[in-house]
């Protein structure tokens, strides 16, 4: 039965990470595409700092998500946390100038974890996004498709 719900658990978890994995960037190809889900700036695929130095891929790992971190140049993991539970998750989102990257999920909300020399730790729950990261649950975005291309969304390959 444990297994058989964990797997359920799974599932889930990889049609959540589906919706805004490789979500349209352009307002052209979200409109092209309206079958998909408006993220806001969050992503559930890989996605680069910046300056490109680091990349940050979710991934389920059973119930809960485990965001990994990497040096681009060496391909190299260097960090990992794990924000939220797989079957909650939306996606993350770095910071335009820095190395911090922002997950937003169902159940805790948006959540900061800050670059300190070289490693992500959770910040102040409290601290809240830069005005340009834009919540999925932004009804001034999220009903206005011709906003879309002006809306801070992290590089992708």
């Amino acid at each position: 039965m444990k297994k058989a719900l964990a797997a359920l658990l799974t599932l889930t978890a990889l049609f959540a990470l589906a919706g805004c994995a490789g979500s349209p960037r352009t307002t052209a190809a979200r409109t092209a595409a309206p079958e998909q889900p408006f993220c806001g700036s969050y992503t559930s695929g890989k996605t680069f700092s910046f300056d490109r130095r680091y990349y940050a891929v979710p991934e389920a790992d059973g119930q809960m998500i485990r965001v990994s971190v990497y040096l681009a140049s060496e391909n190299v993991r260097v960090d990992e946390f794990r924000p939220a539970r797989s079957m909650d998750f939306w996606g993350i989102c770095w910071e335009r100038d820095t190395y911090n990257i922002w997950t937003q999920s169902g159940d805790t909300g948006t959540r900061c974890y800050e670059c300190r020399d070289g490693l992500w730790e959770e910040a102040d729950p409290q601290r809240r996004p830069p005005s340009y990261i834009i919540s999925r649950y932004d009804a001034h975005y999220r009903g206005h498709p011709e906003l879309w291309d002006a809306m801070y969304v992290s590089p992708a390959e």
